[in-house]
């Protein structure tokens, strides 16, 4: 099986353990800083089923179609051509293969929303990366645009930890997605964490624990 977009390689090692000996996962990622991490955690773990390889997800010529058995994604598409990427796996898969991915909700989670309503408030129109699969509707158009027949779509919401949400504006400010945000100056940048780390707060205020769920989306194709 492969597991695109692995980043640390939680999910791949998952799959390593349910697969056994008699299979095989490979992780891939364009991330050689994320695959550094993914290898120590395999040697860690004492796994022998299971390699990482440097690429890009949405475009793996390197394998010939139909080269692999499953596909898993655990909310990579959010950083991908969705069209593109499910396109390539469908290409990848053997006949009767699956893909299964999770996403979040669009407007989820709320740390999120709150960043981008503090950026509009400074001139910086960033976009909902969950949009694209946002909705049970529109992970099933994604996966039969492909040409999958939708195995199921499964909602569920999910706690953070408290300390996620200590992380909530490094990893809003270094998201992919939000890119615009990281060409602001100093001042700028400053300004902008206060605004959300205040904005943050006041949320918790109005509305216990809520920074603390997020609504995911797990979506299972096949080809």
């Amino acid at each position: 099986m492969l597991d695109a977009g692995t980043g640390t390689g939680f999910a791949a090692l998952a799959a390593a353990r349910v697969v056994g000996s008699e299979g095989r996962v490979c992780g891939v990622d364009i991330s050689s800083g994320m695959l550094r991490e993914a290898r120590v955690a395999v040697e860690v773990s004492g796994l022998a089923n299971i390699e990482f390889v440097k690429g890009d997800a949405v475009r793996l010529l390197q394998y010939g179609s139909g080269t692999f058995d499953a596909i898993t994604c655990a909310a990579g598409l959010l950083y991908m051509p969705v069209t593109d990427a499910l396109r390539e796996w469908h290409r990848l898969l053997k006949p009767g293969g699956c893909v299964a991915f999770s996403t979040m909700r669009a407007g989820s989670p709320p740390g999120g929303r709150i960043f981008r309503d503090c950026a509009a408030a400074v001139g910086i129109s960033l976009h909902d990366p969950s949009e694209p699969l946002g909705s049970v509707s529109a992970c099933q158009r994604a996966l039969e645009a492909a040409g999958f027949t939708v195995a199921g779509i499964v909602s569920e919401s999910i706690a953070f930890l408290a300390e996620d949400l200590t992380l909530a504006w490094e990893s809003n400010f270094r998201s992919a997605a939000y890119a615009d945000v990281q060409r602001l100056g100093a001042e700028e940048q400053s300004a902008l964490k206060g605004a959300y780390l205040e904005a943050l707060a006041r949320e918790e205020r109005e509305h216990p624990g809520a920074l603390g769920q997020a609504e995911i989306l797990y979506a299972l194709g096949r080809r």
